[in-house]
């Protein structure tokens, strides 16, 4: 059996447009906003999504999931701490 070396992948160039930084900052704050107003996992869920998003997942989504996400999660007010302690 012979050995053949694989051909190298092209090399990419990074040519991939930048997010804008108010942008990330939105996304950024989206996640801590839905940490704080669904705890548990989901929040979690959420609040790792929009991060990963925020860093480079912009430019793998193509119907614009998670700044919909990010729009909705932020247009919800937070519930005052007393109502999230269970039995209050």
């Amino acid at each position: 059996m012979t050995i053949r070396p694989v051909p190298a992948a092209a090399r990419l160039t990074g040519t991939a447009p930048e997010i804008p930084p108010h942008d990330r900052v939105r996304f950024r704050t989206a996640a801590h906003h839905a940490r704080r107003l669904y705890p548990g996992c989901v929040g979690e869920l959420l609040h790792r999504e929009l991060l990963a998003y925020a860093e480079f997942g912009h430019l793998f989504d193509r119907e614009a999931l998670v700044p919909r996400l990010a729009t909705e999660i932020l247009a919800c007010p937070l519930r005052p701490a007393h109502e999230h302690q269970p039995g209050a």
